[in-house]
């Protein structure tokens, strides 16, 4: 909810924003509050506006010209592009000793560093996009890579993905006879 005086304000931008030739008119109104109008009123004193509050700005010929040095040129960031070549989305890996590799690729030309982040943590980081992993729990496992710079920045991420490792359980005898 705006104020009396906001909308004050806001009469007399509009009154100004006018024609300068239209009169304008000041109205103390009966609470105190001033009211700014076209329409001459009973108590109304008529504002003389001077030049100064036009709004109007010299021709362009007339100002003069100063020459702004350019900025330097700062070096852009290549579009880094990432993708995960494997597993794919919702694998199911089968490896009793909880191994798994996991494969990304970043567009080329790119220089950084890739990042395997496994279930919220980052775990890895090398320069191949290749990581084995030892001795995983299984169950499900979120997996995404990253691809930074070498102050850490994140320049590139693949989407997160699930994979599944299937270990077969302790419990099943296979030595039975």
């Amino acid at each position: 909810m705006r104020s009396p005086i906001s909308w004050m304000l806001m009469a007399l931008l509009f009154v100004l924003s006018s024609a300068i030739a239209d009169p304008v008119y000041r109205v103390v109104q009966e609470d105190g509050t001033l009211l700014y109008t076209s329409e001459p009123q009973p108590g109304a004193v008529e504002v003389m506006l001077d030049g100064t509050t036009k709004n109007a700005v010299p021709p362009l010929s007339s100002q003069t010209a100063t020459r702004v040095k350019p900025l330097p040129a700062t070096k852009a960031q290549p579009d880094v592009q990432i993708s995960i070549l494997s597993p794919a989305p919702e694998a199911t890996i089968r490896d009793n000793q909880g191994n798994i590799v996991i494969k990304a690729q970043a567009t080329a030309n790119a220089r950084g560093q890739y990042q395997l982040w496994l279930d919220g943590e980052a775990v890895k980081t090398n320069q191949t996009g290749i990581f084995a992993l030892q001795n995983v729990d299984r169950g499900a496992h979120d997996y995404q890579v990253r691809f930074i710079d070498n102050k850490g920045k994140t320049l590139a991420s693949s989407p997160q993905q699930t994979l599944y490792l299937h270990q077969a359980s302790a419990l099943i005898n296979t030595n039975r006879q």
